[in-house]
Formats: structure tokens, sequence, C-alpha cells
């Protein structure tokens, strides 16, 4: 399988010049050669397939044997997670990016035991781009943040659905989601922190529409559950 390495810009010059953070780790981490071949994309669907060439010690050059494009998906698939320990950050954002989601929105809940931080944005965004790479996607996650959730739901637009991840749910999540939900614009996931979510959340989310769901009688961690729903959605809606 090919590495698979992010750049500003995709060119449409037949050769490309990778430089920066990832040229230092193709060349020192990855060890790549002259003549290999290796995918480069800029994060937002567009991508090259190149061979290396002009290997420096900082910088090399690809040539471009084939581009293409790689479309958004349809719905987009939104997770607002409740901020988990920052210890499960990381597989977190590992697990949804790899399987489809579109924008994590991280939620500071009630009984979040992290908060956001200055640098937490670029924390988020450094794993998503990883993980990214990790499964070969051309579209990199987008990250923000809420505080507030009343305000977050106003903001959507568009047609979407809300589904609320709840253990205390008594709709299987396989009963709400169905394949018609493949037309909407996004189908917006809500997960809690490991304290859950709060009665009060989950009333502001019920006013702003949202249908509870559960997902069987095993309860996930809070780091694991969108992977897992997101996989579930995808097979229910066709995706997959």
């Amino acid at each position: 399988m090919l590495s698979l390495f992010f750049i500003p810009e995709i060119t449409h010059s037949d050769y490309i010049e990778v430089s920066g953070e990832e040229a230092h780790h193709a060349i020192k981490v990855l060890r790549i050669t002259k003549g290999e071949e290796i995918l480069l994309s800029n994060g937002e669907g567009t991508w090259v397939r190149g061979k290396v060439e002009n290997l420096g010690k900082r910088t090399f050059d690809v040539l471009v044997l084939e581009r293409g494009t790689s479309s958004p998906s349809t719905p987009k698939l939104t997770v607002l997670q409740g901020i988990p320990k920052s210890d499960r950050v990381k597989e977190a954002i590992e697990m949804m990016t790899e399987a489809g989601v579109d924008e994590i929105v991280a939620w500071s809940a009630e009984r979040s035991i992290s908060k956001w931080q200055a640098k937490s944005q670029e924390k988020w965004e450094s794993g998503a781009i990883t993980a990214a790479k990790q499964a070969r996607r051309f579209y990199i996650p987008k990250i923000s943040s809420v505080e507030k959730l009343p305000e977050y739901i106003s903001s959507i637009a568009g047609s979407f659905v809300i589904i609320v991840l709840h253990e205390a749910a008594i709709v299987p999540l396989s009963k709400i989601v169905t394949p018609a939900m493949a037309e909407l614009d996004e189908i917006i996931l809500v997960i809690g922190p490991e304290g859950g979510i709060t009665p009060h959340e989950l009333e502001l989310l019920e006013q702003g529409g949202a249908r509870i769901a559960k997902m069987g009688e095993i309860v996930l961690r809070s780091a694991h559950a969108g992977g897992a729903a997101l996989s579930a959605i995808s097979a229910l809606i066709g995706k997959w």
C-alpha cells in the first residue's frame, strides 16, 4: 500500500515539491527511496500518485503519474463528541476517522473532565491528519469546538438528523437509522463524555429535535462509541 502525505497545494505541474514536516517524516522516518511511488493530497480530496525524484536532505520532488479528485461523502457524517479524558482523545479521533467521520465537534459537556484549551485545536487536528494518513483518506476530517448546545443546534443548516447515543435509551440505533437518511445533508451523532450526558443536556437535545438511540446491551467507552456508531450508520444507509 502506498504511503500518503499531505501538502498544502496540489499544483498542475508534472513535478511537485514536498518540503517541511512531511518531507522530514518521509526522508528521515520512513526512509523513502528514489523511484518509490507515493500518494500526495491536499486533504480536501485532490490527490496524485507519483514517483519520488530528486531526493534531498530536506525536500524531494514527485513526478506525477496519475491525478484524481475524491468527492465529499454524502450525507456528511458529524460527531458531536463530549471531550473525553486526554489520554483517550487520540484513539477517539483515530476510530472516527477510520469509520468515515467528516467533522468532529469537540463538545465541552457538563461532565467532561478534560476541557478545551488553547492547544487543543492543534492537538486534535494533528490527530486527524495522522489518522487520515493511516486510513489513506484524501479528506482530513474537520475539527471544531462548541460549548453551548442551543447555539450549536441553531447553527445547523439543510436537512439533517441528530442522533444521541444513550445507554438508557429504549429504541435501538438500527430502528432509527433508515436507508432514506442517505438523502439527508447531514447525520449528526452526539456522544457524551465518560460521565455521560446530563438530563439537562438531554432535554436541550430533544428540544432541538434529536432522537435518542441505544447501541445494544454493551456500554462502550466514550472514545469508542463514535467509531462503532459511524460504522453501523454507514451500513444501515447503504454507504458500506
